[in-house]
């Protein structure tokens, strides 16, 4: 009975150990067989997919595709695509999608998300973070337009030109503040900044592509959605368990 015990005692410190990353909500392009569609609900801990497309005068839709074909490097061959395109013609895409439940104070909401080419002459590219469901309570947007540049709220974080793919996490502080972290897309340098005084932490998000360039380069590809616990809870939770296995283990050897 004891060598039960400590036996499934080891396995739980284990399991923290290994898998507290991926307890709260994960997804990639990898889990839709080629086929995106509305409606679609991979991975786990998030609602379905609602897609929204307006073709305009051009065309516009959504993807499985590989970031490689646009000129992007360090994402995978199975990526989330979207495209809308040519310039001028009002064609829009939204890919929207909400949590299984809100953020949590120090949950952390990471992705990728890689352009090339700007978006051209009156085109946009990028994303939203909403405290309520897509479209309502916007905090966050994340946007390219006629340049290289990326603005956070309508203000120019920095970046220039680059390819490499960004990850951006997003660590919900607490339920009115959140603080942001992205690596730069010439693969040198980051831009951090923080948000306070929020309706709520985050509930949705929302990526987007209107009247780009035509051609794969233009086209934004994004992927590994995950959300996880803090990393200092995470920490907790492993040595806790591998605590208690050695509290078993060492009243195992005084009898």
């Amino acid at each position: 009975m004891k060598k039960l015990l400590l036996s499934t005692i080891t396995a739980a410190a284990f399991a923290v150990g290994t898998n507290a990353y991926a307890l709260i909500a994960s997804d990639n392009g990898g889990n839709y067989g080629g086929g995106w569609t509305n409606g679609a609900n991979g991975g786990s801990g998030f609602g379905a997919w609602g897609i929204s497309i307006n073709a305009g005068t051009g065309s516009a839709g959504n993807f499985i595709g590989d970031p490689s074909s646009g000129g992007i490097t360090g994402m995978t061959t199975n990526s989330f695509g979207l495209y809308a395109s040519p310039t001028a013609s009002g064609a829009g895409v939204d890919a929207d999608r909400s949590f299984s439940s809100a953020l949590s104070d120090g949950d952390v909401f990471s992705f990728q998300w890689s352009i090339n080419f700007d978006s051209g002459s009156g085109g946009n590219k990028g994303f939203n973070l909403y405290t309520g469901s897509p479209g309502t309570g916007q905090i966050v947007n994340v946007n390219n337009a006629g340049s290289s540049a990326i603005t956070f709220n309508g203000a120019d974080i920095g970046f220039g030109y680059g390819t490499a793919a960004m990850t951006w996490t997003f660590t919900q502080v607490s339920s009115s503040a959140l603080s942001l972290t992205v690596n730069d897309r010439d693969g040198v340098g980051t831009f951090t900044t923080n948000l306070t005084g929020l309706a709520g932490p985050v509930n949705s998000f929302r990526f987007y592509a209107s009247a780009m360039q035509a051609g794969d380069s233009a086209q934004p590809y994004f992927n590994n959605l995950n959300v996880v616990p803090e990393p200092s809870t995470y920490a907790l939770l492993a040595l806790s368990a591998v605590g208690l296995a050695g509290y078993a283990a060492r009243r195992r050897a005084r009898k």
